[in-house]
């Protein structure tokens, strides 16, 4: 009976670790990323399984089964449905196309997912092995990728799928798309797990780990990104590291605001100031075309495209891309509704890490490395927020998902802690063991 607990408790590891995978875009390099598929099915499969078991197996009030089953199932109808059926009517086309173009969004399934198996006995932690051993896995399986590629001829191939993972300027030449926010969120993690460990063999991998990151941001060159993580990373110690200084955040939050919206003035104009229909003109004419279409379309945007019926080339301008005019792009494929719920979701999960991270910093004494790393990701979304729409794409949408069911996960957990140990009189050790039901048994 062990063996078989212990068999079914890898196949749960193994299922999280390809939603990670797939989710943050490792398959993508190979079989036009028909394995994304794989992984959106096992996020159904994941969540149906744990909402299923958690609420045959636990009587406790605090899980909150239909809140985080029905809101979820809501969520996901909305996001999944709704766009592909607005784009049918704008541009007269074929309703199921574009729903199936929306499918990604099935990934929301994976936080609540989460949050279940956690409450079904899934060790939180171990929860965190298998997304940190899933980032590992995906830079070295960005370094394979891009020496196995042929990059020029994958920039020129026929297929937009293939020719979509390469990008090419004359100064960076051809460079293979990586999976940007998993690589972001081990370029923090690595070094913290570096300087923390205690083993000189685990100081060693991670110091290897941190070369490799080096050397992929060397054939990369993302700029912008790696500057804004930079940026987050100093705004943690400076506004969120004790809950006294969020004052300072607030008092800041202004003012930042109006120099994002300075610089996002100052860029459109040198964007628009540009001949030739370079890359900054196309940016420019594209705001100038986003805007228009959401005079007429204000609350539900345009929706979802499909390269199987009609595209935003073909309906707006031959150059237009929704994606690549950030906030701006998501109020016009989603109107200002679906912008709402982007920015809630948004902050939604820059509070939830914060307040977690106090609470297990509380409880042992330190602060959690994933959930920082993770944290400071999502700082640099948020100030790259005018151009980088990431929470609207599946990669986006996995570490959202992944964020909202660890913080969900560890704050039961704390609370319980904390809640037994009041009741028992003693004194909180440091990572005690829970008393969470096993999984069952099969």
């Amino acid at each position: 009976m062990l063996s078989t607990r212990i068999s079914f408790s890898s196949l749960i590891s193994a299922a999280i670790f390809m939603v990670l995978y797939t989710g943050l875009q490792g398959g993508r390099y190979f079989l036009a990323n028909r394995i994304q598929e794989l992984g959106l099915l096992l996020a159904i499969m994941l969540f149906f399984y744990g909402a299923i078991v958690a609420s045959l197996h636990i009587r406790n009030k605090d899980l909150k089964w239909n809140w985080w089953f029905f809101s979820t199932l809501f969520l996901v109808a909305y996001t999944f449905v709704l766009p592909g059926y607005v784009f049918s009517i704008n541009a007269d086309v074929p309703m199921l196309p574009s729903v199936l173009a929306s499918r990604g969004y099935l990934i929301i399934f994976f936080g609540p997912a989460l949050y279940f198996l956690y409450r079904i006995g899934f060790d939180v932690r171990k929860i965190e092995r298998v997304f940190i051993v899933a980032l590992v896995f995906l830079a070295i399986n960005y370094m394979f990728h891009y020496f196995r590629l042929d990059l020029r001829a994958t920039y020129f191939s026929a297929d937009h799928t293939v020719a979509s993972l390469v990008t090419h300027d004359d100064w960076r030449g051809y460079r293979l798309k990586p999976s940007s926010l998993a690589l972001f969120t081990l370029s923090i993690l690595a070094p913290f797990l570096m300087i923390t460990s205690k083993q000189a063999a685990k100081k060693l991998f991670w110091l290897l780990i941190i070369l490799i990151l080096a050397y992929i941001w060397f054939l990369v060159k993302a700029r912008s990104m790696a500057a804004t993580l930079v940026l987050s990373s100093l705004m943690y110690p400076m506004f969120f590291a004790k809950k006294r200084r969020l004052a300072l955040f607030f008092f800041a939050l202004p003012i930042m605001l109006a120099g994002i919206g300075a610089i996002i003035m100052a860029a459109v104009e040198y964007m628009s100031s540009q001949a030739g229909g370079g890359g900054d003109a196309v940016r420019a004419t594209s705001y100038a075309l986003a805007i228009n279409s959401l005079s007429d379309n204000p609350f539900l945007g345009f929706g979802q495209q499909s390269f199987y019926t009609k595209t935003e080339q073909d309906l707006i301008w031959v150059y237009f891309s929704s994606d690549d005019i950030g906030i701006m792009g998501v109020a016009f494929k989603y109107g200002l509704i679906g912008t709402f719920v982007y920015l809630f979701f948004n902050f939604f999960i820059l509070q939830r890490l914060i307040k977690t991270i106090w609470l297990y910093k509380r409880m042992y004494g330190h602060i959690n490395p994933v959930m920082f790393s993770v944290l400071i990701v999502f700082l640099a979304l948020f100030i790259n927020l005018a151009l980088n729409p990431a929470l609207a794409r599946i990669d986006g949408m996995t570490l959202g998902g992944f964020a909202i069911g660890l913080t969900s996960a560890w704050r039961h957990k704390i609370f319980m802690q904390l809640k037994t140990s009041t009741n028992n009189q003693q004194t909180v050790v440091s990572d005690p063991i829970t008393s969470q039901p096993a999984l069952p048994q099969t």
